[in-house]
């Protein structure tokens, strides 16, 4: 048994609006670049921002570390430029560059600088490359600590 209905005239007037089957699709292809370049933008800072704190940190450990003395043999002598660059590359990350200033001397009161750098790649590079970023950016620090 079949059961007619009847639509009423302000149904049958708005029906050229039920055909829009394929809105959906199109809205999707239209906001799908803009949804990839917000999220690989977010994950790009993200990736910048990690290095940057982590960059701070090793420098501040490397300097922390190049100013306490070491006494192997009653002698106060500083630890060396190499001891220095394993430390932050062993702990902070092999990509990193460390540079260190020579001490004044093995004395209390002399200074010791230690700059880390990384050089850190964008996901984005075409993009940002074209608004004038220069990929790839150069994250540095620089601490400097007197010797103990």
């Amino acid at each position: 048994m079949f059961i007619l209905r009847r639509t009423s005239a302000v149904a049958s007037r708005f029906k050229i609006f039920s055909r829009c089957e394929g809105a959906t699709a199109v809205e999707f292809a239209i906001l799908l670049p803009v949804v990839m370049l917000i999220l690989a933008g977010l994950i790009d800072f993200g990736w910048g921002f990690y290095w940057k704190h982590t960059v701070t940190n090793a420098s501040r450990a490397g300097a922390r570390y190049g100013v306490q003395a070491n006494y192997p043999s009653g002698v106060r002598t500083p630890y060396d430029v190499t001891a220095i660059t394993n430390l932050v590359t062993t702990n902070y990350g092999a990509g990193l560059t460390v540079a260190v200033d020579p001490v004044a001397g093995p004395v209390a009161g002399a200074f010791r600088s230690v700059t880390v750098t990384k050089t850190m790649e964008y996901f984005m590079v075409g993009i940002l490359q074209s608004w004038g970023v220069p990929v790839p950016t150069t994250i540095s620090n620089k601490t400097t600590m007197t010797m103990e």
